[in-house]
């Protein structure tokens, strides 16, 4: 195990704020930006796409970025692999879309502090830039306890040292669920509220989907560096 590491993501995880009432959280507003970020790699490159929306579910567009690999996969140190490579392409998207718009929210395929350590991909986000953050994972990285009702809205506590620190949510009927953790500055409660509000019908957030096919569709070249505003 890699002691150093283990003390960066300790000393980061520290800085991740929870909130533990609702009224302290990040709330959404009908016109806020959310950002929704996936990544594909091909050899020694990283391949990230941005889904940009508003809360409404208006589609502004979205923003690709290509980037050097530069940490091998460490398991439960992902988040020092891929959060350099999110960051950058936002850093990146700032630079470009100066006067489009700017996130309020953040959305990543991964996890907040549902992780051994308290301090996924998500949480990285949301402590390098200050933005609430959630993380909505297809697999869980601690396990739970009990069986997940079929019904759409379907939720069961992720428990890591007598804390809850995760959801399992069913977003659609009979599907498998996904699993929702605070990442920063948002109320796990709201941050189930919004993966359901962005996943009307398939399982996952149609914010990740699409960020997930511009992503696989950059790294395959059928579309270039930049960004596509719709």
């Amino acid at each position: 195990m890699d002691n150093k590491k283990i003390h960066l993501q300790n000393t980061l995880a520290a800085q991740v704020i929870v909130p533990n009432q609702r009224k302290l959280s990040y709330q959404p507003s009908t016109n806020d930006y959310v950002f929704s970020f996936d990544i594909q790699y091909e050899d020694s490159f990283g391949y990230v796409a941005i889904d940009i929306v508003q809360f409404s579910n208006k589609i502004i567009g979205t923003f690709t970025h290509k980037t050097s690999v530069t940490h091998e996969y460490q398991p439960g140190f992902f988040s020092f692999r891929e959060g350099p490579l999110l960051l950058e392409a936002l850093d990146k998207f700032k630079t470009i879309v100066t006067n489009i718009v700017s996130p309020n929210l953040l959305i990543i395929d991964g996890h907040g502090i549902a992780h051994p350590r308290k301090f996924g991909v998500a949480s990285y986000l949301g402590v390098k830039t200050g933005l609430p953050t959630i993380g909505v994972g297809k697999r869980t990285l601690l396990k739970y306890d009990g069986t997940l009702a079929e019904a759409r809205g379907s939720l069961l506590s992720i428990h890591l040292d007598n804390e809850i620190v995760g959801k399992v949510l069913r977003t659609q009927d009979s599907t498998k669920p996904v699993f929702v953790s605070n990442g920063h500055k948002v109320h796990l409660d709201i941050a189930c509220e919004i993966a359901l509000h962005f996943a009307p019908n398939y399982k996952n957030l149609d914010t990740i989907r699409r960020a997930d096919m511009t992503a696989r569709a950059f790294a395959k070249g059928e579309i270039g560096e930049g960004f596509f505003e719709v």
